[in-house]
């Protein structure tokens, strides 16, 4: 019997949002999404910088984006580190 087939897979991210007034947040969350595809480098901005951001009150604030994976299960190991960084 083969292992079923993964539709999610459950991360631990740091996101940092460093932003022009000199304000910076960072959190630490637990998240679920898609399984990488072949180009991390687009899958990491694709699936992990929608997690960055402060709201609305931000939206027009120069900033620096940042989200490392700190935790992830067995099968995906290799993800660990990974980091993805955006201006915006």
């Amino acid at each position: 019997m083969s292992a079923p087939i993964t539709t999610t897979v459950p991360l631990t991210i740091r996101v940092e949002n460093a932003y022009a007034t000199g304000a910076v947040f960072a959190h630490v969350l637990a998240v679920e999404v898609p399984p990488p595809s072949d180009d991390l480098d687009a899958w990491a901005l694709d699936t992990l910088i929608p997690f960055t951001g402060e709201g609305p009150q931000y939206a027009d604030t120069p900033a620096i984006y940042e989200v490392e994976i700190l935790t992830a299960p067995t099968t995906h190991a290799y993800l660990v580190g990974l980091t993805v960084t955006a201006e915006g």
